[in-house]
């Protein structure tokens, strides 16, 4: 099985841009390793900058000459941790473009209804805007509200999330503090709304937004719909944490809807296999480019009914090869959609 690479962001051919690249990487670098508590490895470098581990080693190696205080220690697992310490640079100004985006998404999610998160961006672009000296600011302003202008988000049908800022910080300092929360949670039932204590580990954020906990006697992760919580307090009553990784969590799902993971395999017309090698529908996903022009997906996950929508969405385009459930409710939607079309 071949696993192609994933899409890099176009590298600019401009000889101004390949001049000063190298620069430009070894200031980012100086940045990522002060900003850094507990420092980076060289293959967490190579991600951040988007270069290979060569590239890194030879920063890395510049920046030993440049900055005496460059230092590493080994981790648990032995793997070597760099780091600068906080001093080497004067506060560096933002650049228009880095506060264009934060103002930018801050507008995107409040759209969306997610005012807890564009509060927390607005606040972040603000402190950096008090980085830059009046003058300066003067002149970056009318770029900054000029890449506002230039770049959007495109509107996409279907729920919006409403999340107020104050009922996130107090799930948030649960969350960080293994504190219970207590709350009302209105369930998909028409049962009237009940006070719960829970135990929460996280959020995820989709289509809807998730809380991600098990109630207080028992062990078992749950998604409880923020949007179906209502007066939260987080109680000083701790719960006894236990390991919990939400990315493998999430990994389990296609979206948010838990169930025991099946393999899936896909098959992608020639006429889609280039669009469709650009998506990443999972995080373990393999592609196989097949000798007709074809594109093969493989990935293991849960959370058929949600992949079923999505894969409607590319019409004949693709074939599922597995499983049998998967091809099932596909019938179904196509089934319905003549029936409609009628």
């Amino acid at each position: 099985m071949v696993e192609l690479p994933v899409a890099k962001r176009p590298v600019s051919r401009n000889p101004a841009v390949m001049r000063y690249e190298p620069s430009t990487n070894l200031l980012r670098l100086v940045l990522l390793l002060s900003g850094s508590r507990m420092g980076l490895t060289l293959d967490e470098m190579a991600t951040q900058l988007e270069v290979g581990r060569r590239t890194v080693e030879r920063l890395r190696d510049q920046l030993t000459i440049l900055f005496p205080g460059l230092t590493y220690s080994d981790d648990d697992s032995r793997v070597r941790r760099w780091r600068l310490p906080q001093g080497v640079l004067p506060p560096v100004p933002p650049t228009p473009s880095a506060l264009a985006t934060l103002e930018g998404l801050a507008r995107d999610l409040s759209t969306q209804g997610d005012s807890a998160r564009a509060a927390d961006l607005r606040d972040a672009a603000a402190s950096l805007r008090a980085l830059l000296p009046p003058a300066r600011l003067r002149q970056a302003e009318p770029d900054i509200e000029a890449l506002m202008r230039a770049e959007g988000s495109a509107a996409h049908p279907g729920p919006r999330l409403k999340l107020d800022r104050a009922m996130m910080t107090e799930i948030r300092a649960a969350i960080l503090g293994f504190r219970k929360l207590e709350l009302t949670y209105r369930p998909a039932e028409p049962r009237a709304p009940g006070r719960r204590v829970i135990c929460p580990y996280g959020v995820l954020y989709g289509r809807r937004a998730y809380l991600v906990a098990h109630t207080e006697t028992g062990e078992e992760m749950r998604l409880w719909r923020l949007d179906r919580i209502s007066d939260v307090s987080a109680l000083e009553e701790n719960f006894p944490a236990q390991e919990f990784d939400l990315a493998s969590y999430a990994a389990r799902s296609f979206g948010v809807f838990q169930e025991a993971p099946q393999d899936v395999v896909l098959r992608f017309s020639s006429g889609a296999a280039n669009d469709a090698a650009e998506w990443v529908f999972h995080p373990n996903q393999t592609m196989e480019p097949q000798e007709d022009g074809t594109l093969i997906v493989q990935f293991r996950c849960g959370g058929m009914l949600e992949l079923s929508w999505h894969l409607f969405t590319w019409g004949r385009e693709v074939k599922i090869c597995e499983p049998d459930g998967l091809v099932e409710l596909m019938r179904e939607w196509r089934g319905m959609e003549a029936e409609m079309a009628e």
